[in-house]
């Protein structure tokens, strides 16, 4: 029996079902109660002129300047204020970031000295550091061009008025949410003045280089977001396990690479809620070690190159939520302490090289929505038991070698909305349970070794999108279809069986758009023959829209 090609089966693509609900995980609030809330200003940041950054004879000069000014001196003289400005700014950022008048470092200088209206005093203003960091951070990441910048450089606290900034009760900035905002160049080390940090929200931006090593003093940071960004290198330098009051690291979507050092993330990160490092380049096993961290509520590790076994482990972490590991080179079986983590709700480990059984124990699972095990080298028996996962919205375990009948007590699942056994071995009849389901859009049943006929009982599926039964061992007739019946559905896939008959006039309609109106795009069956053969089901003009020879 031909084997339908992958690029073939969706209608309605994988990709807009389960894998899209990845990102629809609700993002954890850390709240961090600021004092001063983040308003928009409706000031705009001024015009930065073409005048010279500070030159190096002056940054040379900067020796000559006491270390603290004595009282003689006049802070508020213009030449004055100046080397005391240039002084502070080069023992944050050294000699040689000033080279260049061009650069973020000599862009904020300028601006500070120059154009700030604030006009800070450098012997009195207590928060110089950072706001000069402040300053950098807009100047490297291209601020003029982010989307939200109301009130940056503007004549304020950078507490006051700039846009996505929180400050704490002691004005230290501690947070800065600044997701989908055209951020577009390298964090400067200069972030290592903002020591009261907690939250550091930058995914999906164009955020590029190396994590500076700088952020490892940040230790009062909970929260590190920076997915979806175009950033490489190292990720878990010696410096990122200072932050030991971490609970949620998110680096998915980067190009980081080398392996995981789990026994420093378990050591450095006790509290770790979130652990989200999928899409990168990681090689390794997945440490034994994990099955320590007691508070983490979700793995993110698909699209890697992981290696070796599940830890059982896994099974110690009562908190876990979301463990998503698909498209890896994990290997073994799935470790049946697994199934006793009572509170997951997404298992996701598609696209591996996992072998053993899908155990009877995941009927345990009561609270899981999402159970993806397709395109592995499962076998054995899908368990009836599968029947009690009365919240489950997503069940793929196709590309498999999985054997036995569809147990019917799949129609048990009233939430169910995705369902693929497609390229496996299974046998017997189709279930009629699946077509009462309620909310059921896709069925995946083709490539498999299915007998009996297509039951009449499809005309009860109230929200059927794909219904696909291609390449089994069906026979009989295509049952017509009631008056007003599947008028979701999209496409209806029933080549290479042992159908016969004529194609029903009520699926034509569907597939016509007459009264009432279908929506039927996609009708394959087996309506083409080679002579002298006639073929095995009559079509009539303008139904069908692919005819195989069955």
């Amino acid at each position: 029996i031909p084997t339908a090609a992958i690029s073939e089966i969706p209608t309605a693509a994988i990709s807009e079902s389960p894998t899209a609900t990845i990102s629809e995980i609700p993002t954890v609030t850390i709240s961090l109660a600021p004092t001063i809330s983040p308003e928009s200003s409706s000031s705009s940041a001024p015009s930065i002129s073409s005048s010279s950054a500070p030159s190096i004879s002056k940054i040379l000069k900067l020796s000559s300047v006491p270390s603290s000014a004595p009282t003689s001196i006049n802070c508020t003289d213009p030449e004055t204020r100046e080397r005391l400005l240039m002084k502070s700014f080069v023992a944050i950022s050294g000699e040689k970031s000033f080279f260049d008048p061009n650069s973020p470092q000599s862009k904020a200088a300028e601006w500070i000295i120059n154009e700030d209206p604030l006009n800070v005093n450098p012997c009195t203003f207590s928060g110089l550091a950072q706001r000069y960091a402040m300053v950098v951070f807009y100047f490297a990441l291209d601020g003029d061009d982010w989307i939200y910048n109301e009130g940056w450089l503007g004549g304020t606290s950078v507490c006051v008025g700039w846009q996505k900034v929180s400050c704490d009760r002691d004005g230290l900035v501690s947070s800065l949410l600044l997701s989908r905002n055209n951020l577009v160049g390298k964090i400067p080390r200069e972030v290592k003045e903002l020591t009261g940090m907690q939250l550091f929200q930058a995914h999906d931006n164009e955020i590029s280089g190396r994590i500076p090593t700088e952020i490892g003093l940040l230790q009062n940071m909970v929260g590190f977001d920076i997915e979806s960004n175009k950033l490489e290198g190292e990720l878990f330098f010696d410096e990122v396990f200072e932050l030991t009051n971490i609970q949620f690291f998110r680096a998915s979507g980067n190009q980081f690479s080398g392996t995981v050092p789990w026994n420093n993330v378990i050591a450095s990160f006790p509290n770790l809620v979130q652990f989200w490092i999928a899409k990168n380049r990681f090689v390794g096993n997945i440490g034994t070690q994990v099955g320590q961290l007691q508070s983490l509520q979700s793995i993110f590790a698909y699209d890697n190159s992981l290696t070796g076994r599940i830890p059982s482990e896994l099974g110690n972490i009562s908190t876990l939520k979301y463990l998503d590991l698909e498209n890896n080179l994990l290997e073994d079986a799935i470790p049946e302490e697994l199934y006793g983590v009572s509170g997951l709700k997404r298992m996701i480990l598609t696209n591996n090289f996992l072998t053993g059984t899908i155990s009877s124990s995941v009927g345990n699972l009561s609270l899981l929505t999402d159970l993806w095990l397709g395109n592995n080298l499962l076998t054995g028996r899908l368990s009836s038991d599968m029947g009690r996962l009365s919240l489950l919205e997503n069940i793929i375990v196709g590309y498999n070698q999985l054997t036995g009948p569809i147990p019917s007590d799949l129609g048990n699942l009233q939430k169910l909305e995705y369902a693929d056994l497609s390229n496996n071995e299974l046998a017997g009849d189709i279930p009629t349970s699946f077509f009462s389901l309620p909310v059921l859009e896709i069925l995946y049943l083709n490539n498999n070794n299915l007998i009996g006929s297509i039951p009449p009982e499809i005309s009860n599926a109230p929200a059927l999108l794909d219904l696909f039964l291609g390449s089994n061992l069906l026979s009989g007739t295509i049952p017509e279809v009631s008056p007003g019946a599947l008028l979701t559905l999209e496409g209806l896939r029933l080549s290479f069986n042992n159908l016969t008959g004529t194609m029903p006039s009520s699926i034509c309609a569907l597939r016509n758009n007459l009264l009432p109106p279908g929506n039927l795009i996609c009708l394959h069956a087996d309506c083409s023959s080679i002579p002298p053969d006639t073929p095995e089901i009559s079509c009539m003009d303008g139904c069908c829209t692919q005819c195989t020879h069955g």
